[in-house]
């Protein structure tokens, strides 16, 4: 019978070929037929041998479970089944190979020895199998298969059945099985040997072998799939770097291709330029032969005047002329200064504006030669101011070194008469017929004059550039700065007289109405009169000590004079009264901001003359300047910084004005020079003296509060040693501080001003783009629960005003989340304030469907809480609508609010007036208030709230939880809308009036009535599963 199963159909040889080897105990063969059917389908298309297999292999009795687990996470590690298979074949043919010579070997020694070591060596694995828990002995669980293949009585048929299955195994591809069954069975291949039975200790120990075997392929394949991965990642590795690199030459070809554009355009421009050159110089060769041609004609005129002349002369050899007795020679050099005026007066209105310059030097020459000759030289020297109409900068900057060499060549007192009482004096410069240009170009020459040597009135140069910054025009004025920063560049001043000069125009200059004076002052003025006077290292009028005993204090005194005047009273009652006007208030906030910026532009200055005057130990090394400004500050300027200089600079901040929409913003500039002067004086002294005096500073008032706070934040506290984390324990200290303030004004009062400050603080740091990630951190902190409930109360109203400023997407990621968190807090006034906050930052960016789309979500959630002072917030939140009218938002909070009122009043549901709870009352006044704020700030949302306003009324039941005042006013309202009001029933105990059912036509598409498809649709089944509070 067994070998008639050996003969079946080759899809019904499987189970009795897996049930012969389970029989005979040949469980290697078994499991490498078990993979091999597996892995060629064999397996899939006879259910009955996979069912027996998979049973057989996962008993746990019979095979341990970590060789099984070793087994499976290996073939299901995801690695190709190709390559795993072909390496498991190549180790089954490689064990197979070393086995049958190992046989060999031992068929061929002793057989008296070799009996003995076969015995000894079977005892050895025994041993060694028992010693390893892996490999324990293992009770069978068949014993009439055990009694089967322990039997002796046929051999010779079990001889045929190896060879036949052998066979069968070899004919259907199972090599690995047929290589492990062979190994089993030696018979199996050859028919010679009549007899190989199996005693019980074979079978044990062919059990363990194939354990054994079984374990060995495991380990085997789990190596061969480490490496294959391994390979595989090596290949994924260079596969990136080729994508990248690839990308880089792309990146470097786009390059080149516009690296070679740009030398192209370039190329034609130069082309043009090159062009252009060619034809000036052509017209320059024609103009340059009408002037030899109009020199000849000249020297022909003055021969023919001199013969003309010498004919007229006394025999006596009298060599005076006719004119007054002057030398011959003499009118003859003015004759000639007169016709080069003439020629240049002519010529120079025809020239190209780029070949005027060349026109220079005979100007000069001409005025070097005419100086003796007031008119000539006047007149020549008025020929450098008109040779342009608008000269740029580089013109006026040859003018100005043309005029000056002049000075050189006749002198001071030449040139005074020709130039300072002339066409640079304040009456020439001030003529209503000379426009800016000609005051601009002034003021360069007179820059250019005070940085000459050779020129010593510096008072005609002070008085010059006073004159400057007093001039109406702006440009005059920004000219002014310029120039008087290149002449104390070039040469400062040695008198205190002229100090104060240059002190006062600068202050002037900074505050100019003029953003571009104002600049112009700040950028090139400040830094130049900074240096001037902290680099001197003399110790006159004019050096460091005027800087910090005049200059500085003068700075102060202009920005506190500008700050303080908008105050009054002191101590705790110190409060910020404004200015008198808008006009004044924009000039005194303009004038504050001018002046700290002034302050700030010095400030880099300021810290390179500490570090130049510190003791030699610290010079050198930042760091080590830093330490000694905190420890002693022994030297003066860094004891005049740390000392003086911080406190006034905290008197101003404690004076700054808070922002108004359409002023200068005082804060922005005071928190960049906050910023500098915490980079002046190093981080540790920012922590040991700036914080504590701004902490006492906050104390003072709670006007005084509000000014300091938000810089102390983001001006201050992130320029300490490990910026970002001192600020955000700072943060949160100061929230977890003012959470008891915070909580004792719940319900929140009008005049609860701690979440104002607070709020305030908070936008201006998230308006910040550094300080963003640190303030969202510190907040999402403070809204953990296990947090006090103010604090929880106080950070929900932070995101609030957090969210004005930040951007939609930090929004949408980061406080709705939050919010979303603070929505289910167990604290009920959390919950209403979370409400509020969601409103607040729809309203905020109402512009985003998705801000508006989280917010309503949660108010939905919100609307059907237990509390009624929850929900009575929910309704505060939808009247914010109103501050957003003609928005997604508010049309969303009007069909909300009619929801909220049909759900919480059905028509049918009151019998009389007693049946209103006092939650239905705070409900109805609520919602009453919430339709009165959206129909006055957007009428055409009438038709989305008149459902509310109807409900209100009671509908068919006539009763309401309005009182007689908010009823009247409800039918007011409807009857501007539109509504025709029924008159009430005489036998109705409390009338209300009944509106009619039909509503007018809407006006506006977006103002649609709420449908059951909408965010609030379904509310009023929601609220009428919801308890009750009564």
């Amino acid at each position: 019978e067994r070998l008639s199963a050996l003969s079946m159909p080759p899809d019904a040889e499987l189970l009795p070929t897996a049930l012969y080897l389970i029989q005979r105990g040949y469980w290697c063969a078994l499991y490498e037929l078990y993979i091999d059917a597996k892995r060629t389908g064999a397996l899939a298309a006879d259910d009955a041998a996979r069912l027996t297999l998979h049973k057989f292999f996962t008993d746990s009795q019979r095979f341990p479970a970590q060789v099984l687990r070793a087994v499976r996470e290996t073939f299901d590690s995801g690695v190709s089944a190709a390559r795993v298979i072909d390496a498991e074949s190549r180790a089954a043919v490689a064990e197979y190979d070393l086995r049958i010579a190992r046989d060999d070997l031992a068929r061929h020694g002793k057989q008296s020895s070799s009996a003995l070591r076969a015995r000894d060596d079977a005892d050895g694995t025994r041993a060694a199998m028992d010693a390893d828990d892996a490999f324990g002995a293992v009770p069978r669980a068949d014993a009439s298969m055990d009694a089967s293949t322990s039997t002796q009585a046929h051999v010779d048929t079990d001889t045929k059945l190896d060879a036949a299955c052998y066979e069968f195994l070899s004919r259907r591809g199972f090599r690995a099985a047929a290589l492990a069954m062979r190994d089993e069975s030696p018979t199996a291949a050859t028919l010679d040997e009549q007899s190989f039975g199996k005693s019980p200790q074979a079978s044990s120990v062919g059990e363990r072998a194939a354990l054994r075997r079984m374990y060995d392929r495991a380990r085997v394949a789990e190596h061969t799939a480490a490496a294959l991965e391994s390979e595989r990642a090596r290949s994924d590795a260079a596969e990136s770097e080729l994508v990248r690199a690839r990308a880089r030459v792309d990146e470097l070809e786009r390059e080149i291709t516009t690296l070679r554009d740009e030398h192209a355009t370039v190329s034609d421009n130069l082309a043009k330029i090159n062009a252009e050159l060619n034809l000036m110089k052509t017209s320059s060769s024609s103009w340059e032969k009408r002037a030899n041609a109009a020199t000849s004609e000249m020297t022909r005129l003055l021969s023919r005047l001199g013969a003309e002349t010498d004919a007229e002369v006394t025999a006596s050899d009298d060599w005076t002329s006719i004119h007054g007795g002057a030398p011959r020679t003499t009118i003859e050099e003015d004759e000639t200064i007169d016709v080069c005026l003439n020629v240049i007066s002519t010529v120079v209105g025809k020239l190209p504006a780029s070949a005027r310059l060349e026109l220079l030097p005979m100007i000069s020459r001409a005025c070097a030669r005419a100086a003796g000759d007031a008119t000539r030289a006047a007149r020549a020297a008025n020929m450098f101011f008109e040779m342009y109409k608008k000269p740029n900068e580089d013109q006026r900057l040859a003018i100005a070194n043309a005029i000056a060499n002049v000075g050189e060549v006749v002198g001071v007192d030449a040139f005074d008469g020709m130039f300072s009482r002339g066409c640079l004096s304040a009456e020439t410069s001030a003529a209503a017929a000379h426009g800016d240009e000609r005051r601009v170009l002034t003021l360069d020459v007179v820059a250019k004059l005070g940085s000459s040597l050779w020129y010593t009135s510096n008072a005609f140069i002070i008085d010059s550039f006073k004159r400057g910054a007093a001039d109406p025009s702006d440009d005059v004025r920004a000219e002014c700065a310029r120039g008087m920063s290149r002449y104390i560049a070039a040469r400062a001043p040695s008198d205190a007289t002229a100090a104060d000069v240059a002190e006062d125009v600068a202050l002037a200059l900074a505050s100019d109405g003029s953003e571009d004076v104002a600049d112009a002052a700040r950028l090139d003025l400040a830094p130049a009169i900074a240096e001037w006077y902290l680099s001197s290292q003399d110790a006159s009028a004019v050096s460091m000590n005027r800087f910090t005993d005049v200059f500085a204090p003068k700075l102060f005194n202009a920005a506190l004079a500008a700050l303080e005047s908008g105050w009054s009273g002191a101590g705790a009652e110190r409060a910020f009264t404004g200015w008198s006007s808008p006009e004044e208030a924009d000039r005194m906030r303009w004038r504050a901001s001018a002046t700290m910026r002034m302050f700030e532009s010095m400030m880099p200055t300021i810290r390179g003359a500490i570090e130049r005057s510190a003791p030699e130990h610290t010079r050198g090394d930042p760091d080590a300047v830093d330490v000694a400004l905190a420890n002693d500050a022994a030297w003066p300027l860094a004891t005049w910084c740390v000392n003086d200089a911080s406190r006034v600079i905290v008197r101003i901040i404690s004076s700054a004005a808070p922002d108004v929409v359409g002023q200068e913003s005082v804060r922005e500039s005071m928190c960049a020079a906050l910023t500098s002067w915490c980079k002046v004086v190093g981080p540790r002294v920012t922590r040991s003296t700036l914080i504590d005096e701004l902490n006492e500073a906050c104390v003072v008032s709670r006007d005084q509060r509000a000014a300091v706070l938000p810089l102390l934040l983001a001006g201050v506290v992130p320029n300490t040693p490990n910026g970002d984390d001192v600020l955000e324990d700072y943060l949160k200290r100061l929230i977890e501080v003012e959470a008891p303030k915070v909580l004792s004004d719940v319900p929140r009062s009008e005049d609860a001003t701690t979440s104002d400050i607070m709020g305030d603080a908070a936008r201006y740091l998230a308006a910040l783009e550094r300080h963003n990630a640190c303030l969202l951190r510190t907040l999402k902190r403070c809204a953990k629960p296990d947090n006090e409930t103010g604090v929880r109360l106080l950070t929900t109203r932070l995101f609030a005003a957090t969210s004005e400023v930040l951007p939609t997407p930090s929004v949408l990621e980061d406080v709705y989340p939050t919010l979303n968190a603070l929505r289910a807090d167990a604290a009920k006034y959390v919950r209403c304030e979370s409400a509020l906050a969601l409103a607040s930052v729809a309203c905020s960016h109402y512009e985003s469907v998705d801000a508006t789309t989280h917010t309503m979500r949660q108010l939905e959630i919100l609307a059907a809480d237990v509390d009624i002072d929850v929900r009575v917030a929910v309704v505060a939140a939808m009247s914010r609508g109103a501050s957003v009218p003609g928005t997604t938002f508010a049309v969303s909070a009007a069909n909300a609010v009619s929801a909220l009122a049909q759900a919480n009043f059905p028509a049918h549901d009151r019998t009389n007036r007693k049946s209103f709870t006092q939650d239905d009352c705070a409900m109805a006044t609520a919602l009453f208030a919430a339709a009165r704020e959206l129909l006055g700030a957007d009428g055409a949302l009438f038709a989305a709230v008149a459902p509310a306003l109807v409900a209100l009324l009671g509908g068919e039941s006539a009763y309401t939880a309005l009182d007689q005042a908010h009823r009247a006013q409800v039918e007011t309202m409807l009857r501007d809308g539109g509504w025709q009001i029924a008159p009430a029933t005489p036998a109705e105990p409390i009338p209300a009036s009944i509106p009619t059912r039909q509503p007018p036509p809407q006006t506006s598409s977006a103002a649609a009535p709420p449908t059951s498809g909408s965010v609030f649709g379904r509310m009023k089944s929601k609220l009428a599963r919801a308890p009750r509070s009564t």
